[in-house]
C-alpha cells in the first residue's frame, strides 16, 4: 500500500529570533467569544493596513488604487507598503508592539501559522460563516478547500480561521524554449503535453546543452526557494522530497523530511546536474530577477533555455520579454514529470486582522466592510483584480483595455492583487462594467491566450500544499534549522561536500534542535 502522509510546510523565517521576540509580552490568552449581530456591525473608524508588492505598488499608481478603493468602500484607511525584500522583517517588527501593529496585514501561510499560535491574529471563523461572500452562491468549486488551509491553531491550541484568501495561490511550472528544442533536433510533439520520465527529461537537457554549446541549461533563483514550497524552482530534481517536517501516517509520527532518503536522493540529482553543466553552478547567487534575466539573455555565457517559474500571468510576461530581446518567444510549459506527479500549488497569502484591531473594537467592521467586500462580484472586486480605472485599465465602447505600466510603457498591466485566473468568486449575474458582457469578469477576455492556457494546464496538473503546523518550540528553532538546510543544499549542489558529509554536518549543528521540534509536534498531535 502506498504510504500516505500529511505534508507540513514549516515556517522559514527571515528573522531567526522572531518567535522569541513575539513571545515577549505579546502573547495573549484566548478570550471567550461573544455573539455578534452582523447585520448591525458598523463601519470602522480609520484603520491601518500593511501589504506586500502583490498590491499595486507606489511606483505603479498605488495611491490611485488606494483612492479608488476608498471611494468604492467609503472606508478611511492607510496602507503601508514595506520594501518587498524586507517585507516580513517589517511585519515582524510591527508585531512587537501593539502601538505599531497594523490592523490588517497580508501574510504567507508560514507567518499565518506563526502569528495565530501567538494570539496576535483575530479569529474570523464566525465572521466567515456569516459573510456575504461565503453565502453568495458565487464561490468556485475549490473555494472551501482553499479557505480551509487558513485554519490554524490559536493560542489555545484549537484550530480556527485566521485569514481570508480571495484567490488561489498558484505555483510554478517548467518552461522550455522551443528554439532550444529545435537546435537539438527535438520535435515539440516529443515534449508538449507529454508526461516525461526524469531520464527522458534529463536526456533532453543534455542534448540541448550539447547543441547550444552553453555553460548551463537551467537558470534558477537558488537551489531552493526562500519560502514554502521550498522545492518549487527545481521540481524535477526534488520530485517527492520534503524540505521540512511532515506527519507520516505509516509511522504515526512527525518526521524531518529533510533527513529522509527522498531528500538525500534529490540532492544527489542536483549535484550531478550542476557537475554536468545542466543547472547553473552559481544558482545560489541568483535572485528571481537575475534568474529571469538569464532566461532573456542573448549572451551564450549566461543565456538559459529552461526556467521553472510561476504559471499563468508569468507565461505571457516571459514571452513578451523574450520578444523585447529579439529572441524566439515560443515557450513550452511542460507537464510535471512522472516521478514528480503534480506541480505544487502553494497556499495563497491571507488577509489577516490583528489582535490590535480586536482590542480597539474594529475587527468586526473591518471584516464586514473591507475583507468581505473584496469578492463583491462588482466594482470593488474589479478594483482588486485590475486596479484603478484610467490608470491600470480603461473601458471604451464596452471593450476592456489594459493600460501601459507607469514604470515601463512598453508593458501593460494585466492584474492587481487578485489574479482573475485564480479568483475564488464569480461576478454577479447582473454585473457589467461600462457595457462589458453582463455577468462576466470584465477583463478576463482581454487576457492573452498564453495566460489562460498555461493556467489551465497548471491547475489540471497540480496539487494543493498542506497548511503549516506550528508549535512554540518549532517557531523558536525553525530559523536555525532552515539556515542549516540551506547550507547543506548549497554545499552539496556545488560539490563542496558529499551528501553523506553534509548530513553529518547537519546533524552535528542542528540535530538536537530538529529532535526538539519533532518532539513538540508529536506531543501536540498526540494531545488532539
Amino acid at each position: 500500500m502506498k504510504k500516505t502522509i500529511k505534508k507540513i510546510t514549516a515556517v522559514g523565517l527571515t528573522l531567526t529570533s522572531v518567535m522569541g521576540l513575539v513571545a515577549c509580552g505579546n502573547t495573549k490568552t484566548e478570550e471567550q467569544k461573544e455573539t455578534v449581530d452582523w447585520a448591525s456591525v458598523e463601519k470602522p473608524e480609520k484603520f491601518t493596513i500593511m501589504v506586500d508588492n502583490t498590491v499595486m505598488t507606489a511606483e505603479e499608481y498605488g495611491a490611485e488604487f488606494d483612492a479608488e478603493l476608498k471611494n468604492l468602500t467609503g472606508l478611511d484607511f492607510e496602507i503601508t507598503r514595506p520594501d518587498h525584500s524586507s517585507y516580513y522583517d517589517a511585519v515582524a517588527n510591527s508585531m512587537l508592539d501593539k502601538n505599531s501593529m497594523p490592523d490588517v496585514v497580508l501574510l504567507s501561510s508560514d507567518y499565518l501559522a506563526l502569528y495565530s499560535s501567538q494570539g496576535l491574529l483575530w479569529d474570523m471563523t464566525d465572521a466567515w460563516e456569516a459573510s456575504a461572500t461565503k453565502n453568495s452562491g458565487r464561490l468556485i468549486a475549490d473555494a472551501e478547500k482553499i479557505m480551509s488551509a487558513n485554519y490554524c491553531r490559536g493560542v489555545d491550541g484549537e484550530k480556527a480561521l485566521y485569514g481570508f484568501t480571495p484567490a488561489r495561490g498558484n505555483g510554478c511550472c517548467t518552461y522550455i524554449k522551443k528554439a532550444w528544442l529545435d537546435a537539438a533536433g527535438i520535435a515539440v510533439s516529443e515534449v508538449e503535453k507529454k508526461t516525461l520520465t526524469f531520464s527522458q527529461y534529463y536526456d533532453i537537457l543534455k542534448k540541448m546543452k550539447a547543441a547550444k554549446g552553453v555553460d548551463y541549461v537551467i537558470s534558477a533563483p537558488g537551489f531552493y526557494s526562500k519560502e514554502a514550497p521550498y522545492t518549487n524552482y527545481l521540481p524535477e530534481f526534488y520530485q517527492d522530497a520534503e524540505w521540512t517536517f511532515y506527519y507520516d501516517s505509516a509511522k504515526g509520527e512527525f518526521v524531518d523530511g529533510f533527513s529522509q532518503k527522498a531528500m538525500k536522493d534529490a540532492l544527489g540529482r542536483i549535484q550531478t546536474a550542476v557537475a554536468d553543466g545542466i543547472i547553473n553552478k552559481e544558482s545560489n547567487t541568483k535572485t528571481t530577477s537575475t534568474a529571469r534575466n538569464d532566461f532573456y539573455s542573448t549572451d551564450p555565457k549566461t543565456e538559459s533555455g529552461v526556467f521553472t517559474y510561476w504559471a499563468g500571468q508569468w507565461a505571457e510576461t516571459l514571452r513578451t520579454n523574450l520578444v523585447s530581446k529579439g529572441l524566439d518567444d515560443k515557450l513550452i510549459p511542460i507537464y510535471p514529470i512522472k516521478e514528480l506527479g503534480s506541480y505544487a500549488e502553494r497556499l495563497a497569502p491571507s488577509w489577516c486582522i490583528t489582535s490590535h484591531a480586536s482590542e480597539t473594537g474594529k475587527a468586526e467592521g473591518i471584516f464586514k466592510y473591507f475583507i468581505d467586500t473584496m469578492l463583491d462580484g462588482g466594482d470593488i472586486q474589479t478594483a482588486w483584480e485590475y486596479g484603478a480605472k484610467g490608470y491600470h485599465y480603461d473601458v471604451v465602447d464596452g471593450k476592456f483595455t489594459f493600460l501601459p505600466k507607469k514604470s515601463d510603457a512598453k508593458s501593460k498591466y494585466t492584474k492587481n492583487h487578485i489574479d482573475p485566473m485564480l479568483v475564488l468568486a464569480n461576478y454577479k449575474s447582473d454585473y457589467s462594467k461600462n457595457g462589458t458582457e453582463t455577468g462576466a469578469d470584465p477583463g478576463k477576455k482581454s487576457l492573452a491566450e498564453t495566460i489562460t492556457s498555461c493556467s489551465e494546464m497548471f491547475f489540471t496538473h497540480s496539487k494543493l500544499c498542506e497548511p503549516a503546523e506550528m508549535t512554540e518550540e518549532v517557531g523558536k528553532l525553525i530559523g536555525d534549522i532552515n539556515t542549516q538546510r540551506r547550507i547543506v543544499v548549497d554545499k552539496v549542489a556545488k560539490g563542496e561536500l558529499t551528501v553523506d558529509k553534509a548530513y553529518e554536518e547537519y546533524n552535528s549543528v542542528v540535530g538536537s534542535k530538529v529532535e526538539a521540534a519533532l518532539k513538540s509536534l508529536n506531543e501536540q498531535y498526540a494531545s488532539k
